[in-house]
């Protein structure tokens, strides 16, 4: 029998003001609102666009040396060396170093005690938490927490008329408040390429929480579909796309993410493999493409030689409002030539595209001073 998709918990709150859903991950999903998704995406662009990504996991685990040891199972970092109130992309890791999940991982106190705060896909939300139950003691899966992303060059002034924001908090940061004695936990972080904030809250909070940020005339709320077109312009990664269990950090263009001393520990899964492709040359690598026509590039589509021979796959295409042309994100074969053209096969027909560099649009994350 088929499973039907779960609502999120402000279900009711989204259908009231215009969203359109669909079924992601196993959960109704806004995909768009009545405004549409090209203004969702040039509002982020320009202002400020909150997304409701409650679908996702979180969790709360005690930063304990048990803990530690089998989650460096699993995660590539040093976790015993994390600072503390900073936030980590990482990642679960299999035997042979594919990618179970990506992950932001913060170490963090919170009422006088130290956990790792984890945030994961929902599509991997079974996988990631048979890992968590099964190799960790005295977790807290936060199934009562609603999380909004607030996203654009005005997230700071928006989310701050709501919430007092520390000025010295930068891209990776984690704080926490509270909002009438129920603890609130923020971190500098997006997945759009903008600057702006994951604000983890508990769902009785949530609804007002967010009326709040919307009093703001400069702030929207987002959907899905916004928030892909942005994260493909900003050469982000989508677990299911560009990242699978087949496909190692490496391969995926993500070594800064990986702490290069943990290849060397055989503790680590998989770090004989990545320690393998660190020095040899992958068999792929991610590029990023661009259509130079008005055709659009679409997810699965094959990319060829001149001679039509398969040398890579589309893993995301979309068409980019900033740029106003499609682009896309892909794999193909590490021995290939940049240099070469290159097509993507389109109705048995050869369509030239244009290899580029990554990200397609600036990121503006607020990183402040450098230390």
């Amino acid at each position: 029998m088929t499973k039907l998709p779960l609502d999120i918990p402000l279900n009711d709150f989204h259908l009231a003001r215009g969203a359109k859903m669909i079924s992601f991950a196993g959960y109704n999903m806004p995909i768009n609102y009545s405004s549409g998704i090209i203004n969702e995406h040039n509002k982020v662009r320009t202002h400020c666009g909150i997304f409701d990504v409650s679908h996702m996991g979180q969790i709360l685990i005690p930063s304990s040396n048990y803990n530690i040891c089998n989650l460096e199972k699993y995660i590539p970092l040093n976790l015993k060396k994390l600072k503390s109130n900073k936030s980590n992309y990482s990642f679960l890791l299999n035997e042979k170093g594919g990618i179970i999940d990506d992950i932001i991982i913060s170490n963090i106190n919170l009422n006088n005690k130290t956990f790792f705060y984890i945030v994961y896909n929902a599509s991997r939300k079974n996988h990631d938490e048979n890992i968590f139950i099964k190799h960790t003691k005295n977790y807290k899966i936060l199934k009562k927490n609603c999380l909004f992303a607030i996203q654009g060059p005005e997230a700071y002034r928006v989310l701050n008329k709501v919430i007092k924001i520390p000025n010295n908090i930068h891209f990776l940061d984690f704080f926490s408040t509270n909002i009438k004695l129920k603890n609130v936990l923020i971190t500098r972080t997006g997945y759009t390429g903008e600057d702006g904030f994951e604000i983890s809250i508990p769902i009785e909070r949530a609804e007002n929480f967010l009326k709040k940020l919307l009093e703001d005339n400069n702030s929207i709320l987002c959907g899905l579909g916004s928030r892909d077109s942005l994260r493909v312009e900003a050469g982000l990664s989508l677990y299911g796309h560009e990242l699978n269990e087949d496909i190692t950090p490496i391969e995926a263009g993500l070594l800064w993410a990986l702490d290069k001393e943990r290849l060397n520990d055989n503790n680590l899964n998989g770090n004989k493999e990545l320690f393998d492709q660190l020095c040899n040359q992958p068999a792929k690598k991610k590029i990023g493409i661009k259509m130079e026509n008005r055709t659009m590039i679409r997810e699965g589509m094959t990319i060829v030689n001149k001679n039509n021979d398969k040398i890579g796959i589309v893993t995301s295409g979309c068409f980019s409002p900033t740029l106003n042309k499609s682009i896309g994100l892909g794999y193909i074969s590490s021995d290939y030539s940049l240099s070469n053209e290159i097509f993507c096969k389109i109705r048995d027909k050869l369509e030239v595209i244009k290899i580029s560099n990554l990200p397609f649009v600036k990121k503006n994350y607020n990183k402040g001073a450098i230390k």
